[in-house]
């Protein structure tokens, strides 16, 4: 799996941090939700203009800050502007973060590495995957199986179909990963030689 472009703090959006930033959006919920998501598109465009691969993984990373400053009790009083200030603290951290990898990365291109280690992965991968119930299986496939702006699509779709708003389909397929990755580290470490 693919690590995420900065480091993720320990804080989840909870229910109340999310209703505190929709009340900033607007009084009615519909019109807070469409708000929402506006926000959220453009942030991505945001990152997108600056290069960044992991817009969505960035543009949510953002909103969660800002949702978890309004939950600690922080006044935010021009929040468009305040979501742009978050979002270019998240972009410098992205740098940063890309800034220490590239010298690691091309030190691990440059040292001998076992072929096996990519099959040793994907094995672990898939056994963890088979270790899913069926219902968040089916839920992982399909939230990564498109890409861009087909991806973008068909995640709405699977949020309309299930019936739950599209930040908490992020949630639950988030919580899967994090589930998924551990469960992949673990399995790497149990094998000979473990990582």
């Amino acid at each position: 799996m693919e690590s995420a472009p900065f480091p993720r703090s320990k804080w989840n959006l909870t229910q109340n941090a999310f209703d505190l930033l929709l009340a900033q959006l607007d009084t009615d919920r519909h019109e807070a939700g469409n708000k929402y998501e506006a926000l959220r598109r453009k942030l991505m465009k945001f990152f997108e203009w600056r290069g960044c691969s992991f817009s969505d993984d960035l543009a949510d990373e953002t909103i969660n800050r800002v949702a978890r400053n309004l939950e600690t009790g922080e006044q935010i009083h021009h929040f468009a502007a305040y979501c742009v200030g978050t979002a270019r603290h998240v972009f410098l951290e992205s740098l940063r973060t890309r800034q220490r990898e590239e010298p690691l990365q091309a030190t691990q291109q440059s040292l001998p590495t076992s072929a096996e280690e990519p099959d040793l992965r994907h094995g672990c991968l898939e056994r963890c995957l088979r270790e899913l119930s069926q219902e968040d299986f089916k839920l992982i496939v399909e939230y990564y199986q498109e890409d861009k702006q087909a991806r973008i699509n068909a995640r709405r779709n699977l949020a309309a179909r299930l019936d739950i708003p599209l930040n908490a389909l992020r949630i639950r397929t988030y919580r899967i990963r994090v589930r998924l990755e551990g469960c992949v580290d673990q399995c790497m470490r149990r094998l000979p030689g473990g990582r």
